[in-house]
């Protein structure tokens, strides 16, 4: 299996478990803090969609310019306050068609592409691989704290 079919099927299959997990909730439940200073799950989903398009952005800035430097996400706020007149099917909605764009554009790129490294003012030195690895294991973890669960992954910074 080639490393772009890899990252697509992770992706897909993590995304996938995501829905699943989703499916379970409704508008208000997914509108409702777990607790004060903590995102709902609308939050959630509006930063997963923005995170990913950022990815994916840092990612093509590697490939059109290896070595460059990318990454500075500014912080995250302390909500999102339009995640709260989007109703959860139109998050979702959303939610799909940011992975749509991601997997279009993976499927576009070659191995010599993929192995293209940029530094990551967070992360530190990554290829442009690594960087369309983030999508899936963002979507982990969410969707583990949507559930209630303990993280499994924490990135570790460069």
């Amino acid at each position: 299996m080639s490393e772009t079919d890899e990252l697509t099927q992770k992706l897909s299959s993590q995304r996938q478990e995501l829905l699943d997990v989703l499916c379970q909730l409704d508008d208000q439940k997914a509108g409702q803090r777990p607790a004060d200073g903590e995102w709902c799950t609308k939050e959630q989903l509006v930063h997963l969609s923005q995170m990913e398009q950022r990815w994916l952005g840092w990612a093509l800035q590697v490939r059109d310019n290896p070595g460059c430097t990318v990454g500075s996400t500014g912080g995250n706020p302390e909500s999102f306050p339009d995640a709260m007149t989007c109703s959860l099917s139109d998050l979702l909605s959303q939610l799909t068609g940011v992975r749509q764009d991601t997997l279009n554009t993976i499927r576009g790129l070659n191995e010599e592409e993929l192995g293209r490294t940029g530094k990551h003012t967070e992360f530190g030195e990554m290829s442009v691989l690594q960087m369309l690895r983030a999508p899936y294991r963002h979507d982990r973890m969410h969707m583990e704290q949507i559930q209630g669960k303990e993280v499994s992954f924490k990135p570790r910074q460069g």
